[in-house]
């Protein structure tokens, strides 16, 4: 191609570029004059959210259906899995009770009296397995009952329509400690007064209160305080 040729099209595409470039220049210095947008029109920002306190609220022992106080257990097999326990239980007058439970179990809950006619069957109902023979007994009530099950290798212990099973090994590790069931529960009822009284003076206080020099001595008043102030 000849110079005579491309000379007017070097010309050309210059003069073009030197077009874009003003028309770039000038639209710069525009967006640069352009004011800004009023602070009452521009955007808010949101604060982020924050996520709720958190408390824990104590409920009063007296108030509270789950709240157990001073609880003893004892487990019946290797795994843990049956248990029977003494407890004062507040949301019902801080009456002492035995309960009978396990991991996968609803609790079965004797009072003072069913707890002393279980200490007076239990022997025979162990025996009764023992041998391999059928043993049934029913209160005169006729609401606490117990009978031997199947191959008479399972006891049940119904209160009402509830019931809980239980294998011979567990039943003998429950004849092996239920004498200190029995104490346990008549220290704890003969304590129940000065129990119902500490724990008012507790419930109104920050710090820890000493017992009554007349208190019982079969009650662990620190521990008690503990648990007191613990939430649930």
């Amino acid at each position: 191609m000849s110079r005579r040729v491309i000379l007017p099209v070097l010309f050309q595409l210059y003069n073009t570029a030197q077009i874009c470039y003003r028309h770039s220049f000038r639209v710069a210095m525009a967006s640069r004059r352009r004011p800004t947008q009023p602070l009452d029109e521009q955007p808010t920002l949101r604060a982020p959210e924050l996520d709720p306190c958190t408390y824990v609220e104590i409920v009063s022992p007296a108030f509270d259906p789950n709240r157990v106080l001073l609880r003893r257990i004892f487990f019946l097999n290797g795994d843990k899995s049956n248990y029977v326990s003494v407890r004062f239980y507040p949301a019902q007058n801080y009456q002492p009770l035995v309960e009978f439970g396990g991991s996968k179990l609803l609790p079965l809950v004797l009072t003072a009296e069913y707890v002393k006619t279980l200490a007076e069957q239990l022997p025979g109902l162990v025996e009764a397995m023992f041998q391999n023979v059928q043993f049934q007994w029913r209160s005169e009530d006729k609401v606490f009952r117990m009978n031997s099950t199947g191959s008479y290798m399972v006891a049940r212990l119904t209160l009402d329509k509830h019931w809980i099973s239980f294998k011979l090994h567990e039943l003998r590790n429950l004849l092996y400690v239920f004498y200190i069931i029995t104490i346990q529960l008549l220290m704890n009822t003969e304590a129940l007064s000065d129990v119902q009284a500490y724990v008012n003076a507790a419930m109104a206080s920050d710090n820890y209160v000493e017992p009554a020099p007349t208190a019982s001595r079969s009650i662990i008043y620190r521990q008690l305080f503990e648990e007191l102030k613990l939430p649930v």
